[in-house]
């Protein structure tokens, strides 16, 4: 229901019967308007206006019942509204603005009260180097589309501290669901077995069980024949069965061959065992099927292609592919499960929300499927959750446990890790068997409780089998070398791809500031990252303020007119004339205007560096481009 449905319910309760044509006038619309209003409303609650000789009537208690959910959507607190105003001027194409009037009306605020939370919306997208245009009553962003995205991306992040990872937030939301003991169950049941699984997984494999658990008791259960779908090891389909027996006898329900099934594809996707036999990208085909599949890789490229956030991460395709074949399941069912975190959700997190309905809507145009506000939830919570996960572990550094006694150690050891070490690291797998390091891939840390009998290139460190003091003391010392060593890699990536080797030089014989300025825009342009245009524009700034500091300096153009993002540079042991200054390095950069978030990158840590008289002269000193490579990175 939008504002003017909603202004039409307030307006008929004040006046009843109420002719199209008073309604008309009283609102400002047209009597075809009114028409339409009228329609809305009774397509959202049937019969709730009536139509007469004398005018159109509402029912009271729908009216009532209509307004009571329409309040818990309205943004309440200022943290709501300045998203809700930026949701509403992103979701609108280049140069299309949003009414002042309209914005007021739809959140029910007076215009002092709007106009207080456009300033915080403009120092909001100043941060993202975005400007809030404002022509008479109407407002518009204005800037990089690549600047939108990334304001997005960091509302998405934000949004995601609402505990999507907290067994508590799935408890409140299911109450009448003992959470905690399916907790306790899988994590038992995986002690029997021998399988890990990390918090991250743990909560969203909690969840997919709850809502399993919520459908059953509900009647709504899968009965599919098993035998037509493709086959699971016995192991992972005995440990379903084991943690599906103590679910029927603690909840009183039945679980069917198809749901245990389904189960045990979660555990898959989840769990960590020695062997490490999982569903992966390559035969998840096999199990959701080939359609399916393209339309969640579709609904991931949406997601990345819009929102900057990469969903592209094994498991959540997994999870998430799963989930979507559920839906499709369902519908051709005609139940959609009932989500009880679907208001919270919609309230709490409204942009995490609308990328959902967005994807929502991808899922109709693809398959004709309409998905309702319980179902969207559903997707809302993937997202969230996944995103949380991502924003977690661009902070922890990710760890393999060696712990060769493992099954009688229990989750001992890893209980101790994440009690002192929680926001720094996360242990993503448990090896019984050293032979199996070469099927681990992407781990930041080997963690061993014995001597390792080879060399890794990833870097590992002893600890004993009971944590001490001395052990705690040399790991944080590890976990801090590995996350700046991570940091220095980022660092090296970004820089070789804006300095590529021709971008190097060490080069004695340019005297002056012009002949520099020359000699590197010709290059550039010989590359084809600038046109012959671009040293007017050098020497238009250059005119404005000089670019040189200290012995450094650091010419540009004010437009990000360039065909590539890039950074050329020369050093010279022979001073440079420079606006009356000696210089020794120039760094000449320009800008792409798609590119520019990978400037962004690496900007502050260049200068940085820079900022030290002794680094700059180490840089000088650098003959090749390798050595300088190294330097900056060394430097960091």
């Amino acid at each position: 229901m939008n504002w003017k449905t909603e202004k039409l319910i307030r307006l008929l309760l004040e006046i009843q019967p109420g002719t199209a044509q008073t309604l008309a006038e009283r609102m400002g619309v047209s009597v075809r308007s009114i028409k339409n209003y009228v329609h809305e409303i009774n397509g959202e609650a049937p019969d709730t206006v009536r139509s007469s000789r004398e005018g159109y009537r509402i029912d009271v208690e729908k009216a009532k019942t209509l307004l009571d959910e329409q309040t818990d959507n309205i943004p309440q607190t200022s943290r709501e509204r300045v998203i809700y105003i930026l949701n509403q001027l992103l979701n609108h194409h280049n140069n299309e603005t949003v009414n002042l009037y309209d914005l007021s009306d739809e959140m029910y605020v007076s215009m002092s009260t709007l106009k207080n939370e456009l300033q915080k919306v403009k120092r909001k997208l100043a941060r993202f180097d975005l400007k809030l245009i404002t022509r008479g009553d109407d407002v518009s962003i204005s800037g990089l589309e690549k600047n939108k995205r990334k304001m997005l991306s960091s509302i998405l992040y934000d949004e995601s501290n609402v505990n999507f990872l907290n067994l508590q937030a799935i408890q409140n939301a299911f109450l009448n669901i003992d959470i905690e003991f399916i907790k306790n169950t899988v994590l038992q049941t995986f002690d029997e077995y021998h399988y890990y699984i990390n918090d991250y997984s743990l909560v969203n494999l909690v969840l997919h069980i709850t809502i399993s658990v919520d459908r059953i008791r509900n009647q709504n259960i899968n009965n599919q024949e098993i035998q037509e779908l493709p086959a699971v090891r016995l192991h992972e389909y005995e440990l379903a069965q084991r943690v599906a027996e103590q679910l029927e006898e603690y909840f009183h329900i039945q679980y069917s061959d198809a749901e245990v099934y389904e189960m045990t594809l979660l555990i898959i996707s989840r769990a960590t065992t020695i062997d490490y036999k999982s569903i992966n990208a390559s035969n998840l085909e096999e199990f959701v099927g080939k359609e399916c599949l393209d339309l969640v890789k579709q609904l991931i490229q949406d997601v990345s292609a819009f929102y900057y956030i990469d969903l592209s991460e094994q498991e959540f395709l997994i999870r998430f592919a799963l989930h979507i074949r559920n839906l499709l399941v369902r519908s051709k069912n005609n139940y959609f499960s009932k989500n009880p975190l679907a208001q919270g959700i919609k309230t709490s997190c409204p942009m995490i929300y609308d990328v959902s309905v967005s994807l929502a809507g991808t899922i109709k145009e693809k398959t004709g499927v309409s998905i309702n506000d319980d179902e969207i939830a559903y997707i809302a919570f993937h997202l969230g959750s996944t995103i949380e996960a991502q924003k977690s572990l661009t902070t922890k550094i990710t760890a393999t446990l060696y712990c060769p006694s493992y099954y009688d150690m229990n989750r001992r050891i890893t209980d101790t890790l994440n009690q002192h070490f929680y926001d720094e690291l996360l242990v993503t797998n448990i090896l019984t068997d050293e032979s199996d390091f070469t099927k681990v891939k992407g781990t930041d840390l080997i963690i061993s409780t014995m001597p390792l009998s080879k060399i890794y290139t990833t870097p590992a460190i002893q600890i004993h089998p009971f944590l001490t003091d001395k052990d705690r003391i040399n790991l944080k010392e590890k976990i801090d070398e590995v996350r700046k060593q991570k940091k220095k890699k980022e660092f090296e990536t970004y820089l070789r791809e804006l300095v590529i080797p021709e971008f190097f030089e060490k080069k004695n014989t340019l005297k002056n500031q012009n002949a520099c300025i020359t000699y590197m825009v010709n290059k550039m342009v010989k590359l084809g990252y600038v046109d012959a245009s671009f040293k007017t524009d050098i020497l238009e700034r250059e005119k404005m303020s000089s670019t040189a500091y200290g012995s450094f300096a650091i010419p540009h153009a004010m437009k990000m007119y360039a065909h590539k993002t890039g950074i050329n540079i020369i050093a010279s042991d022979e001073e440079i004339s420079w606006n009356g200054k000696g210089v020794h390095l120039v760094l000449m950069m320009c800008f792409n205007i798609n590119e520019r978030y990978i400037f962004n990158e690496i900007f502050d840590p260049i200068t940085m560096i820079l900022s030290e008289n002794e680094n700059v002269r180490k840089i000088i000193a650098c003959s090749t481009y390798e050595e300088f490579i190294t330097n900056m990175v060394e430097l960091l």
